[in-house]
């Protein structure tokens, strides 16, 4: 195993700047893929006008925004939902979906504004960021032209198709 690791790492250690360049965008596009496959799997389910994952995904998807999920990624407590991270771009979706919008209010209600986070603590999120809520998804956006930020607001505050919509 260590021998296999050495010659990984010599082999890694001698690709020119563009073969990494190409490796990094093959990685890419196929993490574009992957979410446009489960945006796919998002038009075929019922339309309830509540937010979940897929829905999310589909709704960026469709404004051509390009997200690519990061696993791993442990959001904040006070959230009190798990969070889902996107790649948007070159800036970072943090993404809470609540069973319903009362549940969502609970926790973004108590939240300074400006810091997003709860009144009175320091906020996690590097500047600029951005809070979105719609019906029962919390979203933070951080990073960004103003332009972008913009783009992504607006595919998430367009909302959901209800049922008798669809």
């Amino acid at each position: 195993m260590r021998q296999f690791l050495l010659v990984f790492i010599g082999l890694a250690a001698c690709t020119s700047p563009e073969e990494r360049r190409a490796q990094r965008a093959a990685v890419e596009r196929t993490a574009v893929s992957a979410e446009s496959a489960r945006a796919m799997v998002a038009r075929s389910l019922p339309a309830t006008g509540k937010w979940d994952e897929p829905h999310l995904v589909e709704r960026l998807v469709s404004a051509g925004l390009a997200p690519q999920a990061i696993a791993g990624v442990k959001g904040e407590d006070y959230w009190r939902a798990a969070v889902l991270a996107y790649r948007v771009g070159n800036a970072t979706l943090y993404a809470y979906v609540y069973p319903d919008s009362a549940a969502r209010r609970q926790v973004t209600d108590a939240l300074d504004t400006l810091t997003i986070a709860p009144k009175g603590a320091t906020g996690p999120y590097p500047i600029p960021h951005l809070l979105i809520t719609n019906n029962n998804l919390a979203a933070v956006l951080v990073g960004g032209s103003e332009r972008h930020q913009e783009r992504v607001s607006n595919a998430l505050l367009a909302g959901l198709p209800s049922s008798d919509n669809r």
